[in-house]
């Protein structure tokens, strides 16, 4: 019941790696297979010369080996643990301290990835990170018009559809007391869409400061870009991390009151959820 769990980008911004959680068949193939199919996403912001794509491929060879051996395995115990937990007495301070420790792997990868990253992007021309930048700016610019295209009161509809979908996918058909459960929290729920587009633009910005800056040191420029890649925080607006804290209490909350309202079927459906996650975890781990 973890919306991370679902999560499939390969890369993101700035060729920052993201290896997640795979629910689906092509699971094993679309993890071993991350170096080939990351090119065509990378052409999307950048075309790389040869020996810059030699670079970037041996960065996710390495990421990706280090990601099986170390990573995927505390993915597999903390589900294991929070698997666990909702078949015991489950606490609301229990869940939100595994869900909080689950998010954290993904900080994980940018301390181990951020340094080789930065070196690549000291390796651009002039022309590549300009490139780079502006696709970087269209691909914010869409996301914001499509943003603008909706009113509050639409984003809080299409949102409640998508909750009874991702809910109904774990629990199976939902009751009346859990759709009323999930429609108040989604009621609650803040709208953080506008800060998220603030924050990628506050940190493309910093990228950019960087890029352009020639008066900067190679050093200088590959510990700055760093910074930029994995300090992610440094460039969320109080208002954005406080808005995300109370979201994510709302749904430590929900999964909370929802545990007590489940049937037999619905639990076992949720273990079976749990289960396949491991399973498809033991498959890419040994794969």
């Amino acid at each position: 019941m973890l919306n991370n769990l679902k999560a499939k980008k390969v890369i993101n911004a700035c060729f920052a790696i993201s290896m997640v959680f795979l629910c689906s068949c092509s699971a094993s193939f679309t993890y071993n297979n991350l170096s080939w199919l990351s090119s065509f996403w990378v052409d999307d912001y950048i075309d790389l010369n040869k020996t810059q794509n030699k670079q970037l491929k041996q960065i996710i060879n390495t990421t990706q080996a280090w990601h099986r051996s170390t990573q995927l395995p505390a993915y597999k115990q903390d589900i294991q643990n929070i698997k666990a937990l909702f078949n015991n007495t489950l606490s609301i301070d229990q869940l939100k301290e595994q869900v909080v420790f689950a998010k954290k792997h993904w900080q994980n990868l940018l301390e181990y990835a951020h340094m080789p990253l930065a070196e690549l992007g000291a390796t651009l021309s002039s022309e590549q990170r300009e490139e780079l930048l502006n696709n970087i700016q269209i691909k914010i610019n869409d996301e914001r018009e499509e943003f603008n295209e909706q009113t509050p009161l639409e984003r809080k509809s299409e949102r409640l559809e998508e909750q009874f979908e991702y809910y109904e996918q774990w629990i199976g058909k939902l009751n009346k007391q859990q759709k009323a459960l999930i429609k108040s929290t989604n009621e609650q729920h803040k709208d953080s869409g506008a800060l998220w587009l603030e924050y990628k633009q506050t940190r493309l910005n910093a990228a950019k400061q960087v890029f352009t800056n020639a008066e900067i040191t190679k050093k200088e420029f590959i510990n700055q870009l760093s910074i930029v890649i994995k300090e992610r925080e440094l460039y969320m607006s109080d208002a954005l991390l406080k808005t995300n804290e109370a979201n994510l209490d709302l749904y430590i909350n929900l999964l909370y009151e929802l545990n007590s309202t489940l049937n037999d079927k619905q639990r076992q459906s949720v273990n079976d959820q749990f289960d396949e996650l491991i399973e498809t975890l033991n498959d890419i781990i040994e794969n």
